[in-house]
């Protein structure tokens, strides 16, 4: 029984050499695809159901593609450009939560964006902004 598996898993192997596999923009469209179903799912408008089925399947359909096609290189570019808009959205979204788990310190937003942050409960305290110079008065 051991020897049929072990020549599947080889015969698997031999198959999924030099494919994409799954990289960022594949879990990205999995995670999409997954919410669409359940969007179908819990919507009661008949013709809604059908569109959002119908985009989910094609989908998952281009989530197989890319993940079993051989043209690497293309998918690199399509990942890469998808990592260049995803990137800033997830730094943001990572910084927000570290921030929020911080408490010994108050994060206070520069009129330029950047985050400064300044310890909690010293009172008033002069600010200057590190990128550009700007200072300003900030309660703790």
């Amino acid at each position: 029984m051991s020897n049929i598996l072990y020549k599947i898993r080889c015969a698997l192997a031999r198959f999924l050499y030099g494919r994409n596999g799954v990289d960022a923009l594949g879990w990205a469209m999995l995670v999409l695809g997954v919410l669409l179903n359940l969007a179908s799912t819990l919507v009661r408008i008949p013709v809604a159901v059908s569109i959002l089925s119908y985009v989910s399947l094609a989908l998952w359909v281009a989530i197989f593609y890319r993940m079993l096609s051989r043209k690497v290189d293309k998918r690199r570019r399509e990942n890469a450009k998808f990592l260049t808009w995803w990137g800033p959205i997830q730094n943001n979204l990572r910084g927000a939560r570290a921030r929020r788990a911080d408490k010994t310190h108050k994060y206070v937003r520069c009129a330029c964006g950047t985050y400064c942050r300044v310890p909690r409960g010293v009172g008033k305290v002069e600010l200057t902004c590190p990128k550009c110079g700007a200072k300003r008065i900030v309660k703790t």
